[in-house]
C-alpha cells in the first residue's frame, strides 16, 4: 500500500509539472499561437500592446502638451483622427470599460508626467456614468493593464479591496496577471471561471437609473486631482441617440448626479447633451456609414464642443 502511494504521489507531482510546464509555454513565443488553436482559445488573446496599454503610452508621451483629452470610445471616434494636427492637445479617447476609475489613472499619469498643462477634458456618455469595474471587463481592461504598469496602487483602498473580492487576491498579484495577459489559454480559463463564479451582477441592484459608485467617487477624484495640479476639469457629454431609452436614461441620471452633489461640481453636463437623429448610430452608440467620417466628426465636434467654448484651439483636419 505505502508503495501504491508513493507511486501516486511521484505520478501527481509529474503530472502537475507538465501541466505547469504547458501552461508556462502557453505564455511563450513562439508556442502561444499554437496553444492557441488546440484550445479554441484564439478569441481571447489581446497581446501584450493592447489597447489599454496603448492609451497608458499616450498620455506619457511627451510633447508641447497643454491640455488632455480623455474619455469613452465616442470620444475616441471623435477625436482620434485629429492627433497627428494637434500640439498643444494629448488626445486620448479609450472606451468605456476602463470606467471613470481608469481615466482617473490616466489622467493621474498625465498630471505627473507633464508640466505647464492647464485643462483637463473628460468626455463621456451616460453609459459611463454607469460602468463599474465588473466581471465582464474589469481584469481585462483595468486590473491587467495598470498592475503591469505598477499604476493600480494609485486607486484607493476600498476600491482594491472590492477588485480583490471580485477577482481574487491570487489573481491581483502582478506576475500572476501577466500569466493570465499572456496566454490565450489562461485568460480563456481564468475569464469564464469568474463569470461562472461571480456571475455577470447588476450594475443597479437597487432598481432605478442611478450612477455606479466608482463613476461617483473617481470623477470626484478626478476633479480633486486636477485641482491639486492647479488644471481646470471639464466635464462633457457625448452626442445621444434621439430616442426614448436615452432620454430616459438623462431623466434619472441627472436626478442621481444632483442626489449625490456632483452637480455643484459639474453644473452643465446634462443641459449640454445634443441628441441626433437615431439612424446616424449603428449600436445606438457609435456614429455608423455615412456619418463617420473625420468631416462628420468635425462638425459634431464644433456643434457639441467649441461652440460652446470648450476644447478651445483645437485644430480640427482641413
Amino acid at each position: 500500500m505505502k508503495r501504491f502511494v508513493g507511486k501516486l504521489v511521484v505520478f501527481l507531482c509529474l503530472f502537475g509539472v507538465i501541466v505547469l510546464g504547458l501552461d508556462v509555454l502557453s505564455a511563450q513565443e513562439p508556442f502561444r499561437e499554437g496553444f492557441a488553436y488546440v484550445t479554441e482559445s484564439s478569441d481571447y488573446w489581446a497581446g501584450e500592446n493592447d489597447d489599454i496599454a496603448i492609451y497608458i503610452s499616450q498620455v506619457r508621451e511627451q510633447g508641447e502638451y497643454t491640455k488632455l483629452v480623455v474619455g469613452d470610445s465616442v470620444c475616441h471616434q471623435l477625436t482620434n483622427g485629429l492627433r497627428d494636427v494637434n500640439a498643444d492637445y494629448s488626445l486620448v479617447g479609450n472606451n468605456r470599460a476602463l470606467s471613470i476609475a481608469g481615466e482617473y489613472l490616466l489622467t493621474r499619469e498625465f498630471l505627473e508626467t507633464h508640466e505647464g498643462i492647464t485643462d483637463v477634458y473628460l468626455i463621456v456618455g451616460l453609459d459611463s456614468l454607469q460602468t463599474n469595474i465588473d466581471v465582464m471587463y474589469g481584469y481585462q481592461y483595468v486590473a491587467i493593464p495598470f498592475l503591469r504598469e505598477d499604476m493600480l496602487q494609485n486607486l484607493d483602498e476600498k476600491t482594491l479591496e472590492e477588485m480583490n473580492d471580485t477577482f481574487g487576491t491570487f489573481f491581483m498579484q502582478k506576475s500572476v496577471s501577466r500569466m493570465v495577459a499572456c496566454s490565450s489559454v489562461n485568460r480563456k480559463l481564468y475569464l469564464n471561471y469568474i463569470k461562472e463564479h461571480k456571475g455577470v451582477l447588476d450594475p443597479n441592484p437597487g432598481g432605478g437609473i442611478v450612477m455606479s459608485e466608482v463613476a461617483a467617487e473617481y470623477l470626484v477624484k478626478i476633479y480633486e486631482l486636477c485641482e491639486e495640479y492647479g488644471v481646470t476639469m471639464h466635464l462633457l457629454p457625448d452626442p445621444l441617440a434621439d430616442n426614448q431609452y436615452r432620454r430616459d436614461q438623462a431623466d434619472g441620471l441627472r436626478q442621481d448626479f444632483a442626489a449625490r452633489g456632483l452637480d455643484e461640481l459639474f453644473p452643465n453636463y446634462f443641459d449640454e447633451i445634443m441628441y441626433y437623429p437615431e439612424e446616424q448610430f449603428g449600436d445606438g452608440i457609435h456614429f455608423s456609414e455615412p456619418y463617420n467620417t473625420q468631416e462628420e466628426f468635425n462638425q459634431k465636434l464644433t456643434e457639441l464642443y467649441l461652440d460652446k467654448g470648450y476644447l478651445e484651439g483645437l485644430v480640427l483636419e482641413p
